[in-house]
């Protein structure tokens, strides 16, 4: 099967050169996102540090980079090319806690009707944790990490997470424990408690 990545960067600031020879990176008239052949570009080159990369493959759509502004455009475009794909997996992947572009891309993911997935070599922390919290059917494998990190807006937080799970408890959690500088990782028990997954699947860890 093909497989594509396709990337997606956070603002029209970055490096000169890095992306100078990808041939999908064209300038174009407006200084807004565009989707051309799958990819989110703007005008000017981003850093890849700040950039949300998918890859699809049969029913799954592989998440890893930070999410930022143009990921839910990334996300729509990736749909549109795998219309049989029904479950995002959040490998290595980070992004503002509690922020409007992760909390966007979070609610992106519920109405999409995805289910998300840790494996057993995930490490998400911040704004992805909010993007996990979209997902219809939360799961994760023993030995996936999740790291939590106070936000700036508790009160959006907490309105979010009852939102995505019916009950702040994540949001609480977050801000009263989280780290302010590096994510403070979570226990399997502290993660079963505050509803980050699924509850009505009647295990935290899921098998495949």
């Amino acid at each position: 099967m093909k497989k594509r990545v396709f990337l997606v960067g956070i603002g029209a600031v970055g490096l000169s050169g890095a992306l100078g020879g990808c041939a999908m990176l064209r300038r174009g008239p407006e200084n807004v996102p565009v989707v051309r052949e799958g990819f989110v570009v703007r005008p000017e080159p981003v850093a890849q540090n700040n950039m949300t990369a998918f890859l699809p493959e049969g029913d799954t759509i592989y998440l890893s980079g930070s999410i930022n502004a143009d990921t839910a455009a990334g996300f729509a475009a990736v749909r549109e090319a795998n219309p049989d794909a029904r479950r995002l997996v959040l490998l290595e992947a980070d992004g503002a806690a509690g922020s409007a572009e992760a909390m966007g891309f979070g609610r992106a993911v519920r109405e999409a009707g995805f289910a998300t997935h840790l494996r057993n070599d995930s490490v998400i922390s911040g704004g992805a944790v909010d993007a996990f919290l979209g997902g219809t059917q939360r799961t994760i494998e023993d030995g996936a990490v999740i790291g939590v990190v106070r936000t700036k807006d508790g009160d959006a937080h907490k309105a979010f997470a009852s939102e995505m799970t019916g009950g702040d408890g994540y949001a609480r959690f977050a801000q009263e424990f989280g780290g302010r500088r590096r994510p403070r990782a979570m226990t399997i028990a502290e993660i079963g408690a505050m509803g980050i997954v699924s509850a009505d699947l009647g295990n935290v860890l899921a098998t495949n």
